[in-house]
């Protein structure tokens, strides 16, 4: 007789084996991993309400939830809330489904007006698929630092060659170890510049303090002031390149380029050969920047469940409901765009 599924809500205890489970899942990203969650509860004060499927005592099922309630926006419950990625890890549809089917009873208790799987294993029946939005971007990167200019598309190589001028140059410098205040001060301007409300630099500090030596901050520097920044994870075989922003100046010297190439090498010398370049809006510049980069797009498909919700929500600044808003707020003094931004990225969970 086959053992019985339990489904459960995750608690403190059972952090040692979860963890392990997620480690040892190949299909679980950074967002599996219960830091990111944690990260959310302690900056925006949104609970975690991850469920977990268990056999005979042990954990065959994981599923993170963040409760969100969002002031301008209501709530709803995310697999992963602040993050691209998320859904069930399960070896089978039973799990899948029954995990699915518990998150659903938890959104209609707390009246939320859809739950949200951000990939994962598609759940069964009531849930529409939102598809061709979203791609992501992975590659293995060479074995050996000195095929890695060869290894890249030729206008790609060209570009990079014009960025490790900063090398060359007595003005500028790189660190590998900067600090989260040096980050989020080129951050907060670049995501202004694009239209998008910063996020808390609180969200950034938790995020630090508890990937550790996991979460890397990068900074390219002009006596002494940061330029450009990159906020990269470290999770086993792979390197995530998360945020990136810069000053107006970034673009000139190519720092992004840059920052992204010596991060490519800093992998290679670890021995973690998958570069993780995260998703991108379907035929946007950073998407496009991808591609130049030789990587190819993966479509991602995310599964929505509308609880009290009438319709799929559609967060994003190609929604015409927030394309003026976003127009308008590249407009702000970015003193008060660093102000206003982080109560309103609350909403955009």
């Amino acid at each position: 007789m086959a053992e019985r599924l339990l489904i459960r809500e995750a608690t403190n205890g059972d952090r040692e084996y979860l963890n392990a489970f997620v480690a040892a899942d190949q299909k679980a990203t950074l967002f599996h991993d219960p830091r990111w969650l944690d990260a959310v509860e302690k900056t925006y004060g949104y609970q975690c309400r991850s469920m977990i499927a268990e056999r005979g005592g042990a954990i065959v099922g994981y599923l993170p939830l963040t409760l969100v309630s969002a002031p301008l926006l209501g709530r709803s419950l995310i697999s992963t809330a602040f993050s691209v990625g998320g859904g069930v890890l399960g070896g089978d549809t039973i799990i899948c489904a029954a995990l699915a089917d518990a998150a659903v009873e938890i959104g209609r208790r707390e009246n939320v007006r859809y739950v949200e799987f951000r990939g994962g294993d598609a759940p069964i029946d009531g849930w529409s698929k939102k598809e061709g939005v979203y791609a992501s971007f992975s590659k293995d990167l060479p074995a050996d630092i000195g095929a890695l200019k060869s290894w890249l598309p030729r206008n790609r190589r060209a570009e990079v060659k014009k960025a490790l001028r900063i090398e060359a140059s007595a003005e500028y410098l790189f660190s590998p170890q900067g600090d989260v205040d040096g980050f989020y001060a080129v951050f907060s301007g670049a995501v202004k510049r694009l239209g998008t409300p910063v996020m808390p630099r609180k969200f950034l500090y938790a995020l630090k303090e508890l990937f550790g030596e996991d979460a890397e901050i990068s900074l390219v520097l002009r006596d002494g002031a940061p330029v450009a920044g990159l906020f990269s994870f470290w999770r086993g075989d792979r390197v995530l390149p998360y945020f990136i922003g810069g000053t107006k100046e970034a673009r000139e010297i190519r720092a992004y380029d840059y920052l992204y190439f010596k991060l490519m090498q800093r992998a290679i010398e670890r021995g973690v050969r998958r570069f993780d370049f995260g998703r991108s809006k379907v035929g946007s510049s950073h998407f496009n920047t991808k591609k130049y980069w030789g990587f190819e797009p993966a479509p991602l498909t995310y599964h929505v469940r509308l609880v009290s919700g009438r319709e799929l929500p559609n967060l994003n600044p190609n929604n015409p409901k927030f394309s003026m808003v976003s127009r308008l707020w590249t407009f702000l003094p970015t003193p008060i765009a660093n102000i206003a931004g982080p109560v309103l990225a609350r909403n955009f969970a």
